[in-house]
This record gives C-alpha cells, structure tokens and sequence, in this order.
C-alpha cells in the first residue's frame, strides 16, 4: 500500500494549476480536479463511456415554518401559497429553500490516495462531519463511495449569528439550523429531467421533474421544489440520456431525487432542531448519548432528556454507508445493476470457527447447477415443514423486469431436477403455491375476481397500452420439475426432498 496526497492548489496567481490526480481499475478510469479537488471525470475502460462526473456534500436548512422560496421554474399556483406552519421533522421532509449549502465553512476538499495491489482508494474530506472513500476494485463494474456524514452540528458558527443574548448584546446566540445532509451526483448526462427509482428494490419507476404521473391533474402545481421532488430509494436510482446510464445503488434505504440534468442526490443524513407535530413530539435530533432536548441548558438533563426537563451536551450521530456508482451503456448498465444490487444487499454471511476445529473444504455448494443469471433463489426453509408435511418452501424469482434488457428480461425456464441434484438435497416432487404457501396456486387462481377498470384519460389508456406491449402477460402452468418465469415474476412452491 502507498499513500500519495495531492500537492495543494497555489495561490491565486502563482502559475499553473495543479495536474489532475488520476486513479484507475481495469473496469474505471477516475480524474480528480487538481484545484477544486473533486471528482471531475468517469471513464468506463471497457465501453470506452465518458462523462463529467462531481461528487459533492451539501445540506437543506431544514423548514421550521413559514414561507419557501420558490425558483422562477416552479409552478406554483395561487391556490398553494408558499408559507405554511409545517415543520420539518421526523415524518416530513421540508426545507426552507432549494439553497444547497457546503457543509461546514466553505473549502477545498482533501485528496488522498491509497493504492494497493487490488483496490486503489482516495480519501476526501469535506469537513469534520462530511467525508468518504472513494474505492475502484480490480474485477469490479462499480465505483463505491463509502461516505460517513456526522456528527452533524446543530450550531452553525460559520454563519453571521441572528439573534444575541437578551442580557448581553454583544454576546450572539448559537445559530441553531436543522441540516439535510445530502450527497450529490453531477454527471455531464442530457437526462431531460427524467430519472428512475426503484419500487421495493423491484421494478423502476419513471420519475420527471416537477411533474407527475398522467393519472395527475395537469399541469401538476409543484408547492415543495426541492421535497416535492425527492422519492423513496429502497435499493438504486439512476438517469440515463438515451445512449448512456449513471446509477447510484444504496445498501438502505434512502430518500433521492434529479434536481438538475444528470445530477443524482440521496439523503444520508438528518439532524434537525424542531418537531414536525406528527406524533413523536420531539425533534430529529439523536446524539451519541440519547439526549436531543435541544435548548435546554447544559448539564440539567432529567430522567429521560426528551421530556423538557433538562439537557446535556453530545455529539450527534455519526453514520456511514455505501453507494455504488455504474456508468455504462444503457443495456450493460441494466444488466450489471442487478446483479451488483444481489451482491450489495444481500452479501455472504461471514462464519467463524475455533482454530482447533477440524479444517472444511474451502467451498461446496448445494446446488448441482447453476441458476441463470436472472433468476434468483430466494427462500428455501424448513421452517414451516411441520405444517406442510416435511416439505420445504421454495421461491425462485426473476431479476429483471419486462424491457430492461434484451435478452436477460425474458421469460428464462428453470429444471428444478438439474438445480436440486445433490445428495442431501435431491427434490423429489413439488407444488406450487400463492406466495406465502397458505393454498395451492391453481385454486387461488380459480377464486381470483375479475375486476372492471378502466383508464380515466388518453395518457393513462397510453401508458398501460405501453406497459402491456412489453410484458409477459400469459403465465406459464407449472409442470415438475420445469418452472417458468416471466420478468419480475416470484413463484413459491412447496418441496419435497430426498
């Protein structure tokens, strides 16, 4: 491993500015701006994809009531005037402008480098409470950025004090701002202010820009510019320009949005000084220590620390986490997104064993074969087998969904027999079920009403007629041991074993 820091920018004036740092895997390429000291440049190596790619911190001051400023492009109608005594608290997410400010005073990130054998890593601080990691692995189609947010400070002493101390004019009261603490993608894209977010980790969902979906009155009057845009992002968010995709995997759940062309934002953090009146009756304001009292006067914490009867003095929470960050073509972007998710969410469980034990083999799987590469095995439990007769349940779902890729997102066929055939786990027969196994699928089926809808304008008759093109809509009767399933499709079956 060798550390390298970046030289410092030169004063104004004093020559040439710094080269750039450059770190690259065999899947990325990564250039780092010598003078402002962001990430300026992705180059994908295998696609030969580029872009201008910035990764920024930022927060919203969080609303405590009154009136939001509003863009010159926003909406807003005479019936939703821009003042309102919502706060922003636990249950709402509201802040008092779209100003996206630097966290802490403004400056220059730090650029450090780590390069190792198999992993090249830069560090970058934004400041004491806003850094992370930026990782390119040898063999790996990702960029992770591991960023660590807090503590978060609930004064704000960069900023000119608003109000003094009664008794002491001279002596300024801490400017206490409630902060949204976000991360930002910048990207060079031509996304048309549209972008996706998945539903569930399940099916993306198209999102626009200060619009809606046509089952929304049109035009659709945005009250909220930067909140009224933010979306849940239970697992990926992404946009692409038609040719080319950016798309930012979490490993939790968290709230995102496209405030601008090409640019990607997920929340990460929140530490905010007001209660939003939505039923916890207390600020969004966790400390190390469990006390959020915010205004008590130090040192007089009651039994609790939340209940009025005192305060205390503690650093808020700090928490980390992960994105990762694909930039490709359309259709690899779409194929490598999936499989990655799998890997991020839902990684190997890490065993320990006494160094005196007997040694294992160094790998063994309980399948005799593969599964396709979009399909994935879900569940197989013998949790519930005294109630179904020793058989185990199973769920096999399919990864991608209708349209998403050319030849991944299509109905894929699954012999249960070739994927069940080693000793100890040899399937012998099995069933198929509603999804929680509580009857069998045919007579669920068989019970299903038939509703009557239909589409209340020309753009949702439109949008459906769209989604109907693409999918998959015949299911295929199951016939042990072979098992079909059509894009995002999850079936269940009870199994018996051998």
């Amino acid at each position: 491993r060798r550390l390298e820091a970046a030289a410092a920018s030169p004063p104004s004036g004093a020559g040439p500015p710094p080269p750039p740092t450059v770190v690259e895997s065999d899947t990325y390429r990564l250039e780092f701006d010598g003078a402002s000291g962001l990430l300026s440049t992705i180059t994908n190596r295998k696609s030969g994809a580029t872009t201008s790619l910035a990764v920024e911190w930022g927060w919203y001051n969080s609303s405590v009531g009154g009136c939001t400023a509003y863009g010159a492009d926003v909406p807003v109608s005479a019936r939703l005037p821009p003042c309102d005594d919502q706060k922003s608290g636990a249950y709402i997410f509201r802040p008092n402008s779209s100003t996206f400010f630097y966290p802490g005073a403004p400056a220059t990130p730090t650029v450090e480098v780590v390069k190792g054998n198999l992993v090249t890593e830069v560090h970058q601080k934004f400041s004491p409470w806003a850094s992370h990691v930026v990782r390119l692995y040898e063999g790996r189609a990702y960029v992770e950025v591991e960023w660590t947010a807090g503590p978060i400070p609930d004064d704000t002493p960069w900023f000119p004090a608003v109000a003094h101390d009664k008794k002491n004019a001279s002596r300024p009261l801490p400017n206490r701002w409630g902060k949204e603490v976000v991360v930002r993608y910048s990207s060079g894209l031509k996304s048309a202010g549209t972008f996706y977010t998945d539903s569930n980790g399940k099916e993306m969902v198209k999102r626009m820009y200060n619009r809606r979906g046509p089952s929304y009155p049109h035009p659709y009057n945005i009250s909220e510019p930067v909140a009224g845009n933010y979306y849940p992002v239970n697992a990926l968010i992404s946009l692409d320009d038609g040719t080319h995709e950016l798309t930012v995997l979490t490993d939790v759940s968290q709230a995102g949005a496209s405030l601008a062309d090409g640019s990607l934002e997920l929340m990460v953090h929140r530490r905010l000084q007001d209660d939003d009146s939505r039923g916890v009756q207390e600020p969004l304001n966790e400390t190390m220590c469990g006390c959020n009292d915010v205004g008590a006067d130090p040192g007089k914490m009651g039994a609790h620390g939340h209940e009025g009867d005192g305060g205390c003095e503690c650093a808020g929470l700090t928490v980390r986490g992960r994105h990762w960050l694909i930039f490709d073509e359309v259709a690899a972007a779409h194929a490598t997104r999936r499989e990655i998710s799998e890997a991020l969410n839902f990684p190997p469980l890490v065993a320990l064993t006494p160094a005196a034990a007997p040694p294992r083999a160094p790998s063994k799987s309980a399948l005799s074969k593969a599964l396709p590469p979009n399909v994935k095995l879900v569940t197989l439990t013998s949790n519930y087998a005294a109630t179904h007769g020793g058989q185990l349940l199973l769920r096999l779902s399919h990864l991608y969904q209708a349209g998403e890729h050319p030849t991944l997102a299509t109905p894929v066929t699954v012999n249960l027999e070739e994927v069940f055939g080693e000793a100890g786990l040899k399937i012998t027969a099995a069933t198929e079920t509603t999804l929680t196994a509580n009857r069998p699928a045919a007579a669920a089926d068989a019970a299903k009403h038939a509703w009557t809808t239909h589409a209340p304008n020309a753009a949702v008759a439109a949008q459906l007629a769209e989604v109907k093109a693409k999918a998959y809509e015949e299911k295929v009767p199951f016939a042990y041991p072979s098992v079909t399933l059509r894009p995002m499709e999850v079936r269940t079956f009870l199994a018996s074993f051998a």
